[in-house]
């Protein structure tokens, strides 16, 4: 196989992907499920700031929200990429292709990082405009890249996801506790600080919790790549972690000859 198939097999994989969620989710089923749930959790958790720390925190609450919001595609639906795979017992197949499953799965993963980063858009205007923060729009607008970094880099929690559970039948439960963790962990709704020396050290080595930093630091005119060079790196090792996972459970595939938890 040249590199140019190499190259046009990818783009079909991540054609097919596009193909794929537009079925389950039309514009329609987009509107009346995506749209508000994105709108309500980003409100919640601005009033939530509010409620603790008055208007400077429904702030601090509401930016770290917009780019929280982002994880429930990166890591509670994005897994379902190699979940549906195992349900539908058609994982032997992506194993004995030219590419490492890896790969593929990497492809067709690009469309759960484009709806966080329209979830997150959506929240900014309409949450925005419902907390009366939507002057902030201009300037978290200008921040997506940032936004598109750390929706790339929580993905990689959703591989480690996806990986556990092709034998663990655990995805739904690892997926919410990823997505909380970095709720909670991640300078969302008060900042790391508040965990203590430890705490702010375990919430560095997660995604987000960085580039969340670096989007804040645009807003307050400050430096920013460093934050986001960081977030970066954490996104590789987490990556490097999935990778290994994913090796590690198809080398016991083929070991017992099922996928299934023996």
């Amino acid at each position: 196989m040249t590199f140019a198939d190499r190259l046009y097999t990818l783009w079909f994989t991540a054609r097919l992907s596009w193909r794929d969620f537009i079925a389950h989710f039309p514009p329609k089923a987009y509107l009346f499920s995506m749209v508000p749930r994105a709108v309500l959790q980003v409100t919640f958790l601005g009033y939530l700031g509010y409620y603790a720390a008055g208007d400077e925190g429904r702030e601090f609450a509401f930016v770290g929200a917009c780019a929280q919001i982002m994880v429930l595609e990166t890591i509670v639906r994005g897994p379902d990429v190699l979940v549906q795979e195992r349900v539908l017992g058609t994982l032997h197949r992506l194993r004995l292709g030219v590419f490492p499953l890896s790969a593929i799965v990497s492809a067709r993963w690009w469309i759960y990082v484009c709806a966080g980063v329209g979830d997150a858009i959506i929240a900014i205007v309409l949450a925005g405009l419902l907390l009366g923060e939507f002057d902030l729009a201009p300037e978290l607008i200008a921040a997506l890249p940032l936004f598109l970094l750390v929706a790339i880099t929580t993905s990689t929690i959703g591989l480690v996801v996806g990986a556990i559970s092709l034998t663990q039948r655990v995805d739904t439960i690892t997926a919410n506790a990823g997505a909380y963790a970095l709720m909670v962990f991640g300078g969302v709704v008060a900042p790391i600080s508040a965990f203590g020396e430890i705490g702010e050290l375990i919430a560095r080595l997660l995604p987000l919790t960085n580039g969340l930093l670096a989007i804040r630091a645009t807003l307050d005119d400050e430096a920013w790549l460093g934050y986001a060079a960081f977030e970066l790196g954490v996104g590789a090792v987490w990556a490097a972690l999935a990778v290994a996972l994913i090796q590690l459970q198809a080398h016991r595939a083929r070991a017992r000859g099922t996928d299934e938890l023996l």
